[in-house]
């Protein structure tokens, strides 16, 4: 099974991601993961890390390349689970033409739609300790007493916005293409996260029977 699951940020992909990677027994590609741990090992082209270090985007040949070199790991034998890629159309072509040459196509793209005012409330309040990396949230996954909490920079009122419009931006044109092909399965992200692995694995399910 290769699936791709998008959403913004605070829609909860990172926790369905955890449980589908588990479930069908196939890895979790996350392109953002994957060029912070070539830049750590000292592998990633000193032109992207430069660009890296400035703040600014890396470039689609880059990340292509870094799938391209993964998703021939054995661990992707059985299929894999891209997070994070593709975000616009150009990706989604060149994606695309890197499966074709492998024979391989995608079963099937999860979008999780979350309203706005929710996402919003999610980050803003969501806390990191800082000597475990373990995860809370102030109101409905409180930290416990002795938690060295730290607010990420991004997760900031002042920030929170600007990611929530970046995204959209970067994804308007890329949703209605995924629609066209008869990919794209949008589910409420809205509820428990048992809840929303139901509704993810349903739409599993009709895209690729014999994969659940």
């Amino acid at each position: 099974m290769i699936a791709i699951l998008v959403g913004p940020p605070g829609s909860g992909k990172g926790t369905q991601a955890k449980v589908l990677t588990a479930r069908f027994g196939i890895p979790q590609i996350s392109t953002g993961d994957m060029l912070r741990a070539a830049k750590q090992a000292g592998t990633l082209d000193p032109r992207y890390r430069a660009i890296m270090d400035a703040g600014g985007l890396v470039p689609d040949e880059a990340m292509i390349e870094l799938i391209d070199k993964r998703i021939d790991a054995d661990d992707c034998k059985n299929g894999f689970l891209l997070d994070g890629f593709p975000r616009t159309v150009p990706q989604a072509e060149a994606l695309e033409g890197l499966l074709a040459r492998r024979s391989l196509t995608i079963d099937a793209v999860l979008q999780l739609d979350v309203p706005r005012d929710l996402l919003e409330e999610r980050l803003i309040h969501r806390r990191t300790d800082k000597r475990s990396g373990q995860i809370y949230h102030l109101v409905y996954n409180p930290p416990p007493p002795d938690a060295e909490l730290e607010h990420r920079a991004d997760d900031r009122p002042e920030a929170v916005g600007k990611r929530l419009d970046a995204y959209e931006a970067m994804t308007s044109a890329l949703l209605p293409y995924y629609e066209t092909k008869g990919l794209l399965r949008r589910l409420d992200g809205v509820g428990p996260p048992e809840e929303v692995t139901g509704r993810v694995l349903l739409a599993l399910d009709r895209a690729n029977p014999v994969a659940t």
